[in-house]
């Protein structure tokens, strides 16, 4: 059932419809002389004791439950702010929840092999400003093409059958 009820166009979102899409969490450089990049996750992590709810939950709807949600879709969190605002509580303060934190827990988790991920391709600094801004989204979605690519690549690298995967495996 979903958190926030009916949108502006009477729709209801269906968390876990879309379980196969991914997130996409910026991770700042560790060094100076390194570039920004991304963390892709799975919808689930956002589930995992680590990262604190309701935050990750209302996260979790919003990412795998919209009707226009595909499989394989990247998804930032800006993207999800401005889609949040089809809903009556539009913000993320409105509707109590700090993606933010929920976003650092999932890196943290990460970074201590708690939770599995991969990270991407380096970002240029207006890259890494549209994670940040909604307003972007032109240069968001070019970022997105791009990755989405360098993602396929690593799926397909992964199914072959010398990548020492098991059966039951996942890829994120």
């Amino acid at each position: 059932m979903s958190q926030l009820g009916a949108n502006a166009l009477g729709e209801v979102l269906e968390p876990g419809r879309v379980a196969d899409c991914y997130l996409g969490l910026r991770l700042d450089p560790a060094r100076d002389a390194e570039a920004a990049g991304v963390l892709v996750v799975a919808p689930a992590v956002l589930l995992h004791p680590v990262v604190p709810q309701p935050d990750g939950s209302l996260l979790y709807e919003l990412l795998t439950g919209p009707l226009d949600r595909t499989a394989h879709e990247l998804v930032f969190l800006a993207d999800l702010t401005v889609e949040l605002r089809a809903w009556p509580a539009d913000t993320w303060s409105k509707v109590g929840v700090d993606p933010q934190a929920a976003a650092q827990a999932v890196v943290a988790g990460w970074q201590r092999s708690h939770l599995p991920g991969r990270r991407l391709g380096g970002l240029t600094d207006e890259e890494a400003l549209a994670l940040e801004r909604p307003a972007m989204t032109y240069v968001r979605a070019q970022l997105r093409d791009r990755l989405q690519r360098q993602l396929a690549r690593a799926y397909r690298r992964w199914l072959h059958p010398t990548s020492g995967r098991r059966p039951g495996d996942r890829f994120l």
